[in-house]
């Protein structure tokens, strides 16, 4: 029971990390509908809160469990820079394969026709969001809790299994309607997830996921 009880509590702050990366996105998404005063300064300390509840929780997390040996001192080390480049090319080159494999390279997603819409209102408030905020929540939603609350023993088949589940939730989240775009970002949420477990430390996957969507600014 008390097992039950520790996954449901990991569980419902993932859910609750997610929840609180939704609200927050919505500042950046609609920044004209929010109509209070010093709105700049409102919206950068709610951002910082976000992340830093966010953070705290995953670290909570490790506080009570940590097999695999996460985000462990130093935490710049060559090899993993390394891995973490590798990562980057991977995520470009494959994501352009399986865009290509797939047929869409002269289509566009719901998800990234439903971005293209909401920069042109953002504003300069969608690179922050696209380049900066997602990547931190995201890696530390999809790859820091997911594999704290459901592949939590250091295992070759859970490495297997949590690397494929994990970036199937990404993908599946940003393309809930099931079109063939899953693909692309699945492949792109598998290379993260690879980075994260190769590297044991989120802070790759989040460089990573920064430089790919920076791509999109160039």
């Amino acid at each position: 029971m008390k097992k039950f009880f520790d996954y449901l509590g990991k569980f419902g702050a993932m859910l609750l990390a997610f929840g609180l990366y939704s609200v927050v996105q919505m500042y950046y998404f609609y920044p004209q509908k929010v109509q209070i005063p010093m709105k700049a300064l409102v919206i950068a300390v709610c951002t910082f809160f976000d992340i830093g509840l966010i953070i705290w929780m995953y670290r909570r997390q490790l506080k009570k469990q940590n097999e695999w040996g996460f985000d462990q001192e130093p935490h710049w080390q060559l090899k993993r820079i390394g891995i973490a480049v590798l990562g980057f090319f991977l995520i470009v080159i494959l994501g352009a394969l399986t865009a290509q494999l797939i047929g869409a390279g002269n289509g566009t997603s719901a998800n990234q026709a439903a971005l293209e819409k909401i920069s042109k209102q953002s504003g300069r408030m969608f690179p922050i969001l696209v380049v900066f905020l997602g990547p931190i929540c995201e890696e530390t939603i999809f790859r820091g809790m997911f594999f704290n609350t459901f592949f939590r023993r250091p295992t070759k088949l859970n490495k297997v299994l949590g690397i494929i589940a994990s970036g199937f939730v990404f993908a599946f989240l940003h393309d809930p309607t099931l079109s063939k775009y899953i693909f692309i970002y699945w492949v792109l949420g598998i290379v993260l997830a690879w980075v994260y477990i190769t590297t044991r430390d989120l802070r790759y996957s989040i460089l990573v996921h920064m430089c790919y969507n920076a791509l999109g600014f160039i």
